[in-house]
């Protein structure tokens, strides 16, 4: 009876979604939040199941140019960990695919910009390079996974975001805010965004072509078969500009092929090969003494992961590589200052979960290997080969053991990952993690949680230098304390949480100054840095309420506030850990101006601490839908021409028109 009683309470009731595989997050409208204890949900990003009754045909078009489902009611059950989202004790922020398609972005970066939480320090503009960080952390603080395998660079967190994804081939993002290094290993020190492809073969083609300011193009094509019992999906795309200012163009290559195998109802493989190549201008990217900056960066990535096992017990197996070619050049076409590396990650994971009356139990471990070779970064190689005179490796091993367990109205979720590095000798890092969600009635839930986080130095941090930079001596890893306390409320046509955060790091690693005078920046630990802040976050259908706006309107609110103070004296300049933002308020309202056409607007304002003064952006999106396969889409970036920089000497670009027509079949 028992065992009976916790399998009834994973079950979720919602009375409107759109019959899409990640229904249950729309149904969320935006900011849904997990547990701790999903771990293995959110490391392999499978959603649940839903069933749906009573659809009807009559209602208007939607974004993505389907009609919009009524459904009296469907039920969507947890194929992976048993608990209802209200209950669970991670706040995290889920952007869905029609989200995605309703924005004025053009990148992924640009998507970021519109969440609080999130610091987007962009060098070039529309996904050519930037610098993402979440609650004052640094870029490579900031754990970036695909279908939940790490694809964050080894060599620098500035290329984290060179991977061969395209928006149309999202099916969800999934922004964890906060340390989280028992889900997602110990790079996940101040948070994670988890980017999840589509795999169901629901549209056989998909095209689009876009142009507008600066000389800008875009194409992409996708299609996608279901052949026997596999699903597969191939996505090209190419996009190009000649810059709004002088060296910033770019050109940019994506390919992504996507298979799925149906051993049977419940089991399954994944296997996804991708490729990307980027070429652009680096105006004044790395420092302002070298406006004629350029780089040239390709990915490659390959992985096998499978979804096998009973209702009781789960095997979540991965394989993954992950191939990464960078030069840059400190003056376009000259040698001098050149870099050329190659970086490759390869790993095997294994996750393993059981259900059973005394909770659920997750085993997980997983092996990577990390090597670089070139000119700038490791040590002397025996056999140099043209530019790649230098090589440096490391070997990284996680386990971690974790138990959830529901009494009544409280949730209760404590594990601890280990880890241990091949550079560190006879080294094992032991990072515990603590939650606890009360539940006292249907609309509220109160969370707290507490953990130890670390991560380990990128080989830039070991090994880089240049005519600006100078890498440190004995770099070591840096840990931190963190905890947080959350206030959720939820109705059907409201949802609001308030977050307290708290950081308490030591041994961060930074690029520092230890005086204004000094001509290079030197890598280093630099002692202790205290973060906390508050974010808050609104959303409100409006369609009951103002009817005109359209039934599926919605205006949503965020907002953070943070404060650091460190403890590092001799530091008189650093570059990015004591580069944070004060504030930092976004806001979207969409709505319909008529039956086939509908409006995204949104604001963005944001105050840096090492800016002299804030800034505002309002970003415009207008969607014709001619028919359920034909969309024409106008985006209006920056309407207010605003001037702006992310990063000290980098400018920004002002308004920026563009067009685009979609057609799906």
């Amino acid at each position: 009876m028992q065992q009976q009683n916790l399998l009834s309470r994973s079950v979720l009731r919602f009375r409107r979604m759109t019959r899409k595989s990640y229904g249950a997050f729309n149904t969320m409208h935006r900011v849904i939040n997990i547990g701790t204890l999903s771990s293995l949900a959110l490391a392999c990003a499978y959603v649940s199941t839903a069933s749906a009754q009573n659809v009807s045909t009559s209602a208007p078009l939607s974004i993505e140019g389907e009609p919009e489902k009524e459904i009296d009611q469907v039920t969507v059950t947890a194929s992976k960990v048993a608990t209802p989202l209200s209950e669970a004790t991670r706040l995290v922020t889920v952007i869905s695919a029609k989200e995605i398609a309703q924005t004025p972005a053009r990148s992924i970066q640009e998507l970021l910009t519109y969440i609080a939480g999130i610091d987007v320090a962009q060098r070039g503009a529309q996904g050519v390079q930037a610098d993402i960080s979440i609650r004052g952390g640094s870029h490579d603080q900031t754990i970036i996974l695909l279908n939940g395998i790490n694809i964050s660079s080894s060599k620098t967190g500035h290329l984290s975001f060179d991977f061969p994804i395209n928006l149309s081939d999202i099916e969800r993002i999934e922004i964890l805010r906060g340390p989280s290094a028992l889900i997602y290993g110990t790079g996940a020190f101040s948070g994670a965004i988890n980017i999840i492809t589509k795999h169901e073969a629901e549209k056989s083609l998909y095209a689009k072509v876009s142009a507008g300011m600066h000389r800008l193009t875009g194409a992409e094509l996708r299609g996608a078969l279901a052949l026997g019992k596999t699903q597969n999906s191939l996505s090209l795309s190419r996009r190009s500009s000649a810059g709004y200012r002088s060296n910033t163009d770019y050109e940019i290559y994506n390919a992504l092929w996507q298979s799925r195998l149906m051993l049977s109802e419940a089991n399954r493989m994944d296997l996804q090969l991708g490729y990307s190549d980027k070429q652009f201008g680096a105006n004044s990217f790395y420092s302002p003494k070298y406006p004629n900056q350029y780089e040239h960066t390709r990915r490659a990535t390959a992985s096998l992961r499978g979804d096998l096992g009973s209702s009781h017990l789960r095997f979540l197996p991965t394989l993954f590589w992950d191939h990464e070619f960078d030069r840059f050049d400190l003056i376009k076409g000259s040698t001098v200052g050149q870099n050329h590396h190659i970086v490759n990650n390869y790993g095997a994971g294994l996750i393993m979960n059981y259900s059973s009356t005394l909770g659920t139990t997750t085993l997980a471990g997983e092996l990577r290997f990390e090597e670089v070779v070139g000119n700038k970064l490791g040590t002397p190689r025996s056999k140099p080969e043209s530019y790649y005179t230098k090589h440096a490796s490391r070997f990284n091993t996680n386990l971690s053991l974790e138990h959830t367990v529901k009494l009544d109205k409280w949730l209760i979720s404590a594990g601890a990952l280990l880890n241990h590095n091949s550079l560190l000798k006879n080294k094992y890092d032991f990072l515990p993690s603590v939650s606890v969600n009360y539940h006292p009635l249907d609309r509220w839930s109160f969370v707290a949680t507490w953990s130890r986080s670390m991560r380990l130095p990128t080989f830039n941090d070991l090994w880089y230098s240049d005519p600006n930079h100078k890498h440190g001596e004995n770099i070591q890893p840096e840990y931190a304390h963190s905890f947080e306390a959350i206030v959720k409320y939820q109705t059907s046509q409201l949802q609001a949480h308030l977050s307290y955060f708290l950081m308490k790091g030591s041994n961060l690693l930074d690029w520092v100054k230890f005086a204004p005078t000094e001509t290079l920046f030197t890598s280093h630990n630099i002692s202790e840095l205290t973060n906390q802040g508050i974010e808050a976050g609104l959303t409100l259908r409006l369609g009951q309420y103002l009817p005109l706006l359209g039934d599926g309107s919605k205006l949503s609110l965020d907002y953070l506030y943070m404060t650091q103070r460190h403890h590092a004296p001799r530091v008189a300049v650093s570059k990015y850990a004591l580069n944070y933002l004060r504030h930092k308020f976004t806001t979207q309202l969409s709505h319909q101006l008529s039956r086939r056409v509908e409006a995204l607007w949104a604001l963005r304002y944001q105050d840096r601490v090492n800016q002299p003064s804030p800034f505002a952006t309002l970003d415009l999106k207008v969607d014709y839908l001619v028919n359920q396969h034909l969309r024409v889409g106008l985006e209006m970036n920056n309407l207010t021409d605003t001037q702006y920089s992310d990063i000290a000497g980098v400018p920004q670009p002002g308004f920026w028109l563009s067009g685009n027509i979609s057609y799906r079949l």
